[in-house]
């Protein structure tokens, strides 16, 4: 009966190590080498979590890593394994910053130190798309969502509540910044959608943001193939940008003009 036991537990410790999932580019912190490591980086993501991770929060850091390498070299992307077995090594590390396995993923942005940080929201899900909003919203890195241009993404902000005028000269300025990535063609593709929909908001109004988005939810629910969904995500993170947290403007002014 003991061998028994045994040979299940030998099992259980190895099918953690087995299904837990790697993280491309995340550096392992521990106890000794956490504060040391943190200092040498001006940004920091750090997620605290079980010794041998898995599931869909840990893909979405492990794809946010990979995201996040590929346009700066300035923010870490870490781990911290917590094991709460043996010598439950980092558990003080965890305590430190007021997490345990309750709360795990815990999800960190250090700002050049160990003292000055902000905490991942609680109440958001972990995605590779909310871990990119957390890091721009709290830094001056961008690492922008699938499809979207920074150039754009800056210029578009409060753009539904603009006036008409200010939206023409809008258009008319980014159509001429789109002729300059002619030679990275997926950058220009992605101009192109932007600058479509910024002729649609200003003949239709913000009512065109949320049907426009609704219909691209219904594709993308549908049945198409895996490189359309990607299409369709990268339209629905470009829609994003022309989303305003107060809408000011009444409507259309061509079609008040027309009345």
């Amino acid at each position: 009966m003991m061998k028994l036991l045994l040979t299940l537990l030998l099992a259980a410790l190895l099918a953690r190590h087995t299904f837990a999932i790697s993280c491309g580019g995340c550096v392992d912190l521990d106890e000794i080498n956490f504060d040391k490591t943190i200092v040498r980086f001006p940004y920091a993501l750090v997620k605290f979590d079980i010794a041998f991770p898995y599931g869909e929060k840990h893909e979405a850091f492990a794809g946010f890593s990979m995201a996040a390498h590929k346009v700066t070299g300035e923010l870490l992307v870490a781990t911290v394994g917590i094991k709460d077995y043996g010598e439950q090594e980092n558990k003080a590390l965890g305590e430190r910053f007021k997490l345990n396995d309750k709360q795990f993923p815990g999800i960190i942005l250090f700002k050049g130190n160990v003292d000055e940080f902000v905490q991942f929201p609680a109440h958001l899900d972990v995605t590779v798309d909310n871990l990119k909003s957390f890091v721009s919203s709290n830094t001056p890195l961008y690492i922008g969502c699938d499809g979207c241009l920074k150039l754009f993404n800056d210029a578009l902000k409060n753009y539904a509540n603009k006036a008409n005028d200010e939206q023409l000269a809008l258009i008319k300025d980014l159509q001429a910044k789109a002729k300059e990535l002619s030679n990275k063609f997926e950058e220009q593709q992605n101009a192109k959608v932007y600058l479509v929909y910024m002729h649609k908001i200003n003949e239709l109004g913000y009512t065109f943001v949320e049907e426009e988005t609704k219909r691209l939810l219904r594709l993308k629910a549908g049945k198409v193939t895996a490189a359309k969904k990607v299409e369709l995500q990268q339209k629905l993170n470009i829609l994003e940008a022309f989303r305003v947290h107060k809408l000011t403007k009444a409507g259309p002014e061509k079609a008040k003009a027309e009345l």
